[in-house]
């Protein structure tokens, strides 16, 4: 009996050891947000019920995802899609990387169902090739417990090279921005900051109510943000009656917010903000006559916080086809500025049907 229980003992021991092994070599993917990478998407809370707000959406939108879909998005921790190519670059490449969290030993088992190995790399099958991709090739490598998948085997490895190239500034970012359902697209500006912003960070969030706000957030030491500095004793928060389809904005400094209304159109060309530039109020809202005596259709009425340096609600259109409005507004923190756009369920479903 003795000799028995020390054998079961001694075989759990040396499982116990092979698994710790096994686990120890599992690193966490935000080491690939390295210094060179220029462009990052991260999406760290797929497996999070709050996704489950996002495919309500979808579904409503007719995207039809399926049962099998949300299992398997369910076995996804964290989605990466990082590229150092250069932002003037025609050609950019960008790498996937996929973390299944500690349950991929039982994933990678699952691979050669669906890839070919070659060398140090699989290559997706044909079949699956071109009934997805067009008959594109693609490549995947599993290092380090982390899925990496591309188009081109170099662009893995150069990927995999830079990861001695730690970038705290991204991790904070990651850090402050976590629990947004729709993910985060960073450019990395800290290297290299452009016209004294040193940070350009997009977000994403759909709340249970199936609204959808998107947040561009930016940052930097410039006078273009400190000119947002000191609005909160302007006289302008509170109740206030804005007109639709008027951007309203506050600043100490007129100048410098046509200047940063340049930087936005560098980023978003042929965007709302380009659009509606040439109907900006600067130091406004107020309610005057000009207002009162539009028709109740083309008026608003907001609450303004004492921080709020954009206000506004917007018509979106599409192929000048009015597909509902959409809510900015705008917080100037120490060095950041926090533009928000907020859609409701209905005006958020016909973009994606749009879109579809």
């Amino acid at each position: 009996m003795k000799k028995n229980l020390k054998i079961t003992l001694g075989f759990l021991c040396g499982i116990s050891i092979l698994v710790s092994i096994f686990y120890a070599s599992k690193e966490n993917p935000r080491v690939y947000l390295s210094d060179r990478i220029n462009v990052a998407y991260v999406n760290e809370d797929i497996d999070h019920k709050n996704f489950e707000n996002v495919i309500n959406l979808l579904n409503k939108a007719d995207f039809n995802i399926d049962d099998k879909v949300k299992k398997g998005l369910g076995y996804v921790k964290g989605l990466y899609v990082v590229s150092d190519s250069s932002f003037i670059s025609d050609k950019k490449s960008c790498v996937g990387i996929i973390d299944f969290g500690y349950i991929y030993p039982l994933i990678t088992l699952k691979v050669e169902t669906y890839f070919n190995k070659t060398n140090d790399f699989y290559v997706l099958k044909d079949e699956y090739s071109k009934k997805y991709l067009n008959g594109e090739r693609i490549y995947l490598k599993i290092e380090k417990g982390n899925f990496l998948i591309g188009k081109k085997e170099k662009d893995i490895e150069r990927i995999l090279k830079n990861e001695k190239y730690f970038n705290q500034n991204l991790l904070k970012i990651l850090d402050r921005e976590e629990g947004k359902n729709l993910g985060m697209l960073i450019l990395n500006l800290g290297k290299n900051p452009l016209g004294g912003f040193d940070e350009l960070v997009l977000t994403g969030e759909v709340n249970k109510k199936e609204q959808v706000t998107l947040t561009a957030n930016i940052g930097g030491k410039n006078d273009i943000i400190k000119s947002f500095n000191g609005i909160a004793e302007d006289g302008l928060s509170g109740k206030r009656t804005i007109e639709k389809n008027k951007l309203y904005l506050r600043s100490t400094r007129d100048a410098e917010l046509r200047s940063f209304l340049f930087f936005l159109n560098y980023f978003f060309r042929n965007s709302f903000i380009e659009g509606i530039s040439s109907n900006v109020y600067i130091n406004s809202p107020k309610d005057d006559n000009k207002i009162s005596a539009l028709n109740s259709n083309k008026i608003m009425d907001v609450e303004i916080d004492k921080k709020q340096f954009i206000s506004g609600y917007i018509d979106i259109k599409i192929k000048n086809k009015i597909i509902g409005n959409a809510e900015l507004k705008g917080i100037a923190e120490e060095n950041r500025l926090r533009i928000s756009t907020i859609l409701n369920e209905e005006t958020a479903l016909n973009l994606l049907k749009t879109a579809k």
